[in-house]
């Protein structure tokens, strides 16, 4: 199983003190939030950049990157947001390159329109699908059921997705947003999704909110995922706001 811990974790630190102490806790796969403490990478030169995979290589280690949240809206009809966009997923792509990652991570988007949303959803990605690096996934993930937000239900990503092609794209399940958007049919919205899932957001929470908290902390009943994650190789992402969380969560999994 390939284990991989957020940044999250270490939200309040600098991003480059973050990533070093998770990889001196020995840990060989990071995704880096590229919201908030993260965002700078964007913007990293050459040296910087440099710096950075010399000490990935020095510890055996690969970084994912999980796009910015609020500054990316592949949804939005307006000219701004989308040059934003634009240069946000530019940005993205070449530190993909850069760094071998195993994925790029990102929301939907989110539109007042959610039917146009979706297709402009599904129009920026059927353009940018051959940009996505080699030995490199695009991962779309499913969100909370904010005002506006386009990929909180089983319907949305299936939707999205059946216009992409799929070789290189498929789903991250958060278990926090899907128990926060499908409390009650928590299982039914994985089991939909279950053919084109590669990765999980691991968190738990109480149905309330999105408190990203230890597993068995909440009351996501994860003993479903403890036995489907046996069935293939996932790419299983402790996505908690403590790093005791995460380190409390990992020995319930195999």
């Amino acid at each position: 199983m390939k284990y991989i811990i957020s940044s999250y974790a270490l939200y309040h630190q600098p991003i480059e003190k973050a990533i070093y102490t998770l990889l001196e806790q020995g840990w060989k796969k990071i995704e880096i939030m590229c919201e908030g403490h993260g965002y700078e990478l964007l913007s990293w030169n050459e040296q910087k950049c440099k710096q950075l995979l010399d000490l990935l290589l020095k510890h055996q280690a690969k970084v994912q990157f999980h796009l910015p949240i609020h500054k990316f809206n592949p949804a939005s009809c307006d000219p701004i947001v989308i040059k934003e966009t634009e240069d946000i997923w530019n940005k993205c792509i070449k530190l993909a390159k850069y760094f071998h990652s195993d994925y790029l991570l990102c929301h939907p988007g989110r539109s007042s329109d959610h039917q146009k949303g979706l297709t402009n959803i599904q129009d920026f990605f059927n353009k940018k699908y051959n940009e996505i690096p080699e030995n490199t996934f695009l991962l779309l993930e499913n969100v909370p059921p904010y005002k506006y937000e386009i990929g909180a239900t089983s319907d949305d990503l299936l939707t999205i997705l059946s216009a992409i092609d799929k070789d290189k794209v498929g789903l991250c399940f958060d278990t926090g947003h899907a128990y926060l958007a499908s409390k009650g049919q928590f299982v039914e919205e994985l089991l939909a999704l279950k053919e084109f899932i590669k990765g999980f957001h691991i968190n738990d929470n109480h149905g309330m909110k999105d408190e990203h908290l230890a597993l068995g902390d909440g009351e996501i009943p994860f003993d479903f995922i403890l036995e489907l994650i046996k069935e293939k190789e996932y790419y299983i992402n402790f996505e908690m706001k403590k790093i005791e969380y995460v380190n409390q969560s990992v020995k319930r999994f195999p």
